[in-house]
């Protein structure tokens, strides 16, 4: 009886033993992996990118992500090609535009899909525009060229067959150059739409009615980055989805988030804003670029000059990581 009870001890302390190296061992802190992604610029629209830093989504999959600003969609690609950012969230055709200059990326995910503009008017005498045509006569402020905005508004105007009248102006300063009558039309985002409404401005169109399916904002990567690093890829990819569900289940306490991020937004605004781009489905429901989101905005780009050739979706867009996501 002696041996026997001396084995169950032995077990039991074993197994206690055991159970608290164990407990030991799941305290010790996770070592996560540091990834810093360049974004073009700290927006309101980035919500996914930031929802995904927020909830604790990069670190659940094991990532220590540093997001730093470029100030611009060409800037932010340029951070990948000097080694500065693993990855970069901005217009995803400049993977294409440094393609032709010998420097091409892949994309790898969608941040953002459907053209996220509406022009924005206040003049009372200024109605709905209904085809580009309407815009005759009227001049438009967007963000300065090669940006998306400048690059469809442009388009929007060749499709009239009249002279583009665009106003480049500053980021940030579009609202004010309508108030000053400096321009007609502001080509805006969200939250300002929304702020401009409340303010008296009215809606004259989107441009989400002529571009319903566009790859406007994406995440990219060098080719060799993907490459070498495809387990890390997965896990970016994989927060951002979890982001983009968030996004769509919660929608007032993103609203939430963002006003603590972006202080100078009211709540009312916030809440609009965001119901707004989920309706027009700037926020997508999964990370997934489409071909034909992808070869819209390439048009765009070939349009304007901005591109010499075509560029295929099968040499610059990597579609497994969004459709490996858990």
């Amino acid at each position: 009886m002696n041996r026997v009870t001396l084995s169950i001890v032995g077990v039991l302390v074993l197994a206690v033993v055991g159970f608290f190296a164990y407990q030991q061992q799941s305290k010790q802190p996770q070592t996560l992996q540091k990834v810093t992604i360049a974004q073009a610029f700290e927006v309101f629209l980035y919500a996914p990118l930031y929802v995904a830093q927020e909830k604790g989504f990069f670190k659940d999959e094991g990532l220590d992500v540093n997001i730093t600003t470029a100030g611009g969609d060409e800037k932010a690609f340029a951070a990948l090609l000097s080694g500065d950012a693993q990855f970069a969230v901005g217009d995803p055709t400049f993977v294409a535009v440094s393609g032709e200059k010998g420097q091409p990326g892949k994309v790898v995910a969608a941040v953002l899909r459907g053209v996220p503009f509406w022009g924005v008017a206040k003049k009372p005498s200024i109605g709905t525009i209904s085809t580009p045509s309407g815009l005759n006569g009227y001049s438009v402020a967007t963000f300065p060229s090669p940006s998306t905005a400048y690059v469809l508004q442009k388009k929007m105007f060749q499709a009239a067959n009249i002279k583009s009248n665009i106003k480049e102006t500053a980021f940030g300063s579009l609202l004010v150059a309508l108030d000053t009558g400096a321009v007609d039309i502001a080509l805006e985002l969200e939250p300002n739409v929304s702020t401009a409404v409340k303010n008296g401005d009215h809606v004259v169109y989107s441009l989400n009615d002529y571009y319903p399916e566009f790859a406007i904002t994406g995440m990219t990567a060098l080719p060799s980055y993907v490459e070498q690093n495809p387990e890390i890829t997965q896990k970016a990819v994989n927060a951002l989805q979890k982001a983009m569900t968030y996004i769509r289940q919660h929608p007032n306490e993103v609203a939430d988030f963002l006003i603590t991020k972006f202080p100078d937004v009211p709540k009312d605004i916030a809440k609009n804003a965001v119901q707004n781009m989920i309706k027009a489905g700037v926020f997508p429901s999964d990370t997934v670029i489409t071909k034909a989101g992808w070869d819209t905005a390439i048009q765009a780009r070939l349009d304007v000059g901005d591109l010499k050739k075509p560029a295929s979706y099968e040499n610059y867009v990597i579609t497994k990581f969004s459709e490996q996501t858990k």
